[in-house]
């Protein structure tokens, strides 16, 4: 009966979370923009959440894309649903930059005098080189490989509407 329970709690969740990236994925497919402005937004969302750029992503992002002319509706959408599965982005940031860098030497750097920031801050430099550069590799290679598929997606959509 237990297990029932679970299973059930189990498959309400998921139902719910694939409906969430579903309307996700339906709004972001009927943005008025060209496609290659929704295509590098999403891409740049993508890229802003596998960086450690903690609470000020959301609005980084939005600024960002205004300044590289893509859409910015599309960027801040992508960081916001996305933001759940920035520790599992981390970890894989992590795994990557010690596979690339090996046995990177670690640093001796202490923060003092930030009180909000200040933790965080210590858990990327007690990670260090590594964590950096898993992190600029896997935005650099994710949001490259959303940007094509989404383009090519978004492409094909625009043509079979027109016909």
């Amino acid at each position: 009966m237990f297990a029932e329970g679970i299973l059930c709690l189990k498959k309400k969740i998921t139902t719910r979370v694939l409906d969430y990236l579903k309307n996700y994925y339906n709004k972001v497919m009927s943005l008025p923009d060209s496609p290659k402005k929704i295509a590098r937004g999403v891409a740049l969302g993508i890229a802003f959440d596998f960086l450690p750029i903690p609470i000020i992503s959301i609005p980084l992002s939005y600024l960002v894309a205004r300044l590289i002319r893509c859409s910015p509706l599309a960027a801040v959408a992508t960081v916001c649903v996305f933001k759940a599965l920035v520790p599992v982005f981390f970890t894989f940031d992590l795994l990557v930059g010690k596979f690339l860098c090996g046995g990177a030497p670690e640093t001796d750097v202490s923060i003092s005098g930030l009180s909000f920031v200040g933790p965080y801050l210590e858990k990327v430099i007690e990670h260090g080189y590594p964590f950096l550069v898993g992190s600029l590799v896997n935005a650099t290679l994710f949001s490259l490989a959303v940007y094509f598929l989404l383009l090519m997606l978004l492409e094909r959509r625009r043509r079979q509407r027109n016909t």
